[in-house]
């Protein structure tokens, strides 16, 4: 989404500083404030992030990366993780059963592991999806397995999150928002020197939002605190901390519209459909910190010590449907869980990387060591008896009094982990270097009810990875690697056993054109992925969470993704992605993920008589996919789910250098759609909508 050449220049001014320290404003004297906050960023962000976490640009990662800036965030008005996400390229979202946060399905799989600035976040999943992103730079994607960067090496990709970092020179921006059913959004970010000779920098961003829905009776509320510091308390040694705070709340949320009456036959429900009672809610706090240490050693050496700790709570009483409504009376049967999870995790990791020569040429290797824990209790409590809903008087369910809930059970999980990782770009010709790693990792898990814990489950691996990448031309070069993939998956098999962890193989072969003036960047890549003792659910257990594994999972394909400038004024980015996915049986693995994804973005800057004026768009386009629906029977059918468009455009004016308005319409032409159709019900996309923001800068 931003332009590669503006990466290549920040990668240039990285490795002219060197892999042993940042870029800071005041380390260049003659480039515009506004310009270093961003080189500085992206400098550091690509010199230290990749498949292997070695100092690499993207062109020089033999894997797929994708990314989505502060910029592309502003103007599209993106406020989560998961609405970057959602315009990513080759990535599929649809939402989560609170409609809140989202799922999120890259290659065919999902999504489940996110990084902070290349370390291992400790949040949740589905919670990471929902963190603001008003806190980070950019909401960067690396496609394929990455188990060289973390215990696990899913196939699917890596969501890395690089958050704002503090600058020297006084900045910030005020923007104030207001939108479709009644949003409300203030957000402030100030950065600074706190000491006369800029040593110590800080930054502090806040938001408060506040809004209803499309849906009835749906209202939401965040709030946001982010800071960070920076000291450079020597010339090779420095430090950071970032901490951040965000809160969560969402009232009376909907399930969505029934799918369908039991006989089939079509339910016709208003858009805005809400049959849930109002004392349905779900609340999340998540805490974060993060300190980072790095000492140069010399020239060619440093080391850098980090660790991340987050906390995450989330409370909340939750509706399910457990049947479709009865075509006569509208009536089905439903359930409610009052759940209370606490999830607490942390990471220490030390890493030494630096240059050698060998054979007359400089190569580059990394060696790190890194010590992690989580553990999430559960306490889940559900109703004695459950109210009537009715799905054709939704009304009816408002006043329904709370039930009484059991007394609670409760569950934990608990997980130990260590890992040893060395990785090297060996530069042995002009045009070819040649990456290699391994990472290995211990693992001990356990889980169970109350105060009963199974024994430890240890498992052990080493991930290999191998890749190369070769220079054709200055301006085309092509590459290829192969990664393990090692996944533990904390789900129970119907005798009560942890499933085994998946295994598999992550092939990747790409190429890559970017015009010597930068202005034209062209990516393609295909993959293929085997893998065995996948989880799947087990139909034949006839009860929820209980899995079962399956070998000879496989998904292959393409993805291709161009972006540039079509003048020094107007920009575009198109994406596309093409997978075949199967896994041998009728699970809805390969059912639910659309086989085709493409994205269409442009903005044009007008000057003379219209200047300071950007007008721009998107054009997101899902292909066909499934829905599954629960049988009584705990089998699934898979209705077929339309392929769908959604537009959005964008106005921003800017009145003065400082003052800024701007416009923004989401799903242009009020496409309606099927965001999601899972167990008994369907979730409506969300219709037209618009804002408008302020923004004042600093």
């Amino acid at each position: 989404m931003k332009q590669f050449s503006l990466v290549a220049q920040a990668v240039g001014l990285g490795i002219l500083v060197g892999t042993t320290g940042f870029a800071y404003a005041d380390d260049v004297t003659k480039i515009d404030a506004k310009e270093l906050e961003k080189i500085e960023v992206l400098g550091k962000h690509y010199r230290n992030i990749g498949a292997t976490g070695l100092p690499l640009a993207i062109g020089d990662t033999p894997q797929a990366i994708s990314l989505i800036d502060a910029e592309y965030i502003a103007l599209y008005d993106l406020n989560s993780v998961g609405d970057a996400l959602e315009h990513s390229a080759a990535i599929h979202t649809d939402p989560s059963p609170s409609g809140r946060d989202r799922f999120a399905y890259s290659r065919g799989f999902a999504m489940n592991r996110y990084l902070v600035d290349g370390m291992v976040s400790a949040g949740r999943t589905f919670q990471s999806s929902l963190l603001d992103a008003s806190m980070f730079e950019t909401v960067e994607v690396i496609r394929g397995s990455t188990g060289m960067l973390q215990e696990v090496g899913q196939p699917s990709g890596t969501v890395n999150l690089i958050q704002k970092r503090a600058q020297e020179s006084f900045s910030g921006y005020v923007n104030a928002e207001l939108g479709s059913w009644g949003k409300r959004r203030v957000e402030g970010d100030v950065t600074g020197a706190l000491t006369s000779d800029g040593s110590v920098k800080a930054r502090a961003v806040a938001v408060y939002e506040n809004a209803d829905s499309f849906q009835d009776r749906v209202n939401s509320a965040r709030k946001v605190i982010y800071g960070t510091i920076s000291a450079e308390l020597t010339d090779d040694f420095s430090a950071s901390v970032f901490w951040s705070q965000q809160e969560d709340e969402l009232d009376e949320y909907s399930g969505g519209l029934p799918f369908s009456y039991n006989d089939g036959s079509v339910f016709h429900g208003d858009i805005g459909h809400n049959d849930n009672p109002s004392w349905v809610y779900e609340d999340a706090n998540q805490d974060n910190v993060m300190v980072e240490l790095q000492y140069s050693l010399n020239d060619d050496w440093s080391i850098q010590g980090r660790y991340h700790r987050s906390d995450v709570e989330s409370d909340g009483i939750y509706f399910s449907a457990d049947s479709l409504p009865d075509v006569e009376s509208g009536l089905y049967y439903s359930y409610f869980n009052h759940s209370d999870r606490d999830h607490e995790s942390e990471r220490a990791e030390l890493n030494l990387t630096g240059n050698f020569t060998l054979l007359a040429r400089e190569h580059n290797v990394t060696f790190s060591v890194a010590d992690a824990s989580f553990t999430e209790v559960e306490t889940r409590s559900f109703s004695q008896g459950s109210p009537d809903i009715n799905a054709n008087d939704p009304s009816s369910s408002v006043s329904i009094p709370k039930p009484v809930f059991s007394d609670p059970s409760i569950t934990n999980s608990e997980q130990e982990s260590k890992n040893y990782r060395i990785a090297a770009n060996l530069n042995v010709a002009e045009p070819i270097n040649i990456l290699l790693g391994a990472n290995y990792k211990d693992i001990d898990s356990r889980a169970g009810a109350g105060h009963v814990l199974s024994d430890w489950v240890n498992n052990s691996d080493t991930s290999l990875y191998i890749g190369a990448t070769y220079d054709v031309t200055e301006a085309v070069s092509v590459y290829s690697s192969y990664t393990d993939i090692f996944e533990l998956q904390m789900v129970f098999d119907k005798n009560g056993d942890l499933l085994d962890p998946t295994v598999g193989k992550n092939k990747e072969i790409g190429a890559r054109y970017s015009s010597l003036d930068g202005n034209l960047n062209i990516d393609v890549a295909l993959f293929k992925i085997n893998q065995e003792n996948f989880a799947i659910t087990d139909t034949s257990a006839a009860a929820a969470r209980i899995y079962k594994s399956v070998d000879g999972v496989e998904s292959k394909g393409y993805e291709i993704e161009i972006s540039g400038y079509i003048n020094d004024q107007w920009r575009a980015s198109i994406a596309y992605s093409n997978l075949s996915l199967s896994d041998n049986n009728e699970g809805r693995i390969s059912k639910i993920v659309p086989d085709k994804v493409a994205k269409f973005n442009t903005d044009y800057e007008f000057d003379g008589l219209f200047a300071g004026l950007t007008l721009g768009g998107f054009i997101n386009w899902t292909g066909e996919r499934h829905g599954f629906i629960a049988n009584p029977d705990w089998s699934f059918h898979y209705p077929e789910l339309s392929a769908y468009t959604v537009i959005g455009l964008v106005a921003n004016y800017e009145v003065t250098d400082n003052l800024s308005v701007k416009a923004n319409i989401n799903n242009a032409f009020d496409k309606e759609y099927e965001g999601k159709v899972s167990w008994f019900s369907s979730r409506p996309g969300t219709p037209r909508n618009y804002s408008v923001q302020l923004n004042y800068r600093f």
